[in-house]
């Protein structure tokens, strides 16, 4: 029985039966758009008040609620008019907009199933790519501005040098180089991170490099830095138990985009489609 519920033409003959279902709940009045019967129902006045209090935190009174479904039913001939005159054929809009309607009835299923951890687990196995934690680098930087100094990159240098021949480590950097507008410690930064702080060539510069420790200066568009670089985790695998969420969410996307394409291979066969592209050398 198990066996059995995990087919996708079962999951298929559900997702059809349950399109059905919807579009005959959402569109109960639909088979009457061919004769001239225009009926508004309860739920057609209710909506109608209720976008009204929406936009006007208030809801209408009895002219304006009539003056509300004038406009709706003036709406509805005028959209079953266009219908019979198929103005709504060959629009690209029309088109878009009816064929996003149709995936969100699939989607709603789809997020409608609830995997169980065996198959979130099996997702997560055959898609660990999508769960990979980029490299984080931990450092200090001291700032030698450009604007105060003659050598900003030798003065860096010469610190440097200092650090070395102590054997200096970054707990006692305050007063040392220039004013900066940012903090002189980072902690688990990735790329992205580094380049937004301090640009493209310094997150380059400071990830090409792969031991700890004080390196040589590093120019960004501020200036020049003298950075230690304190730790560095490498990308791994994130575990399953940290990123679950994440994978449920990735699970119901691929589970649409599924559903979407046994939906359509299984319409099309209804469909025969004719075209020649004899002329266009193909």
């Amino acid at each position: 029985m198990q066996k059995l519920l995990r087919e996708p033409l079962l999951h298929f003959l559900l997702i059809g039966a349950g399109l059905f279902f919807l579009y005959s709940f959402l569109n109960p009045t639909a088979e009457q758009i061919d004769n001239n019967v225009i009926r508004i129902e309860n739920s057609d006045i209710q909506r109608l008040m209720k976008a009204y209090e929406q936009n006007w935190n208030a809801p209408p009174d009895s002219t304006t609620l009539k003056s509300l479904l004038k406009e709706e039913i003036k709406a509805e001939v005028f959209y079953r008019e266009a219908l019979r005159m198929q103005l709504d054929h060959n629009d690209e809009i029309i088109r878009r907009r009816l064929k996003q309607k149709y995936e969100f009835l699939v989607k709603d299923l789809a997020d409608s199933q609830q995997p169980s951890d065996a198959e979130l687990q099996a997702f997560y196995d055959e898609n660990s790519n999508l769960y990979v934690a980029a490299t984080k680098i931990s450092f200090s930087q001291i700032y030698f501005s450009p604007d105060k100094r003659t050598n900003p990159r030798g003065d860096a240098l010469t610190l440097l040098n200092q650090f070395i021949q102590k054997k200096e480590k970054d707990s006692n950097l305050k007063g040392l180089g220039d004013a900066f507008h940012l903090q002189q410690y980072f902690a688990e930064r990735d790329y992205n991170d580094v380049r937004q702080l301090f640009g493209q060539d310094f997150a380059k510069a400071i990830f090409a490099l792969d031991k700890e420790g004080w390196v040589d200066p590093i120019v960004s568009g501020y200036g020049v830095h003298l950075v230690n670089i304190t730790a560095i985790q490498n990308e791994s695998i994130q575990p399953f138990s940290e990123v679950k969420n994440k994978v449920l969410g990735d699970w119901k996307i691929a589970q649409q985009q599924l559903y979407n394409e046994q939906l359509y291979e299984n319409l099309l066969k209804k469909y025969e489609v004719e075209y020649d592209l004899e002329k266009w050398g193909e």
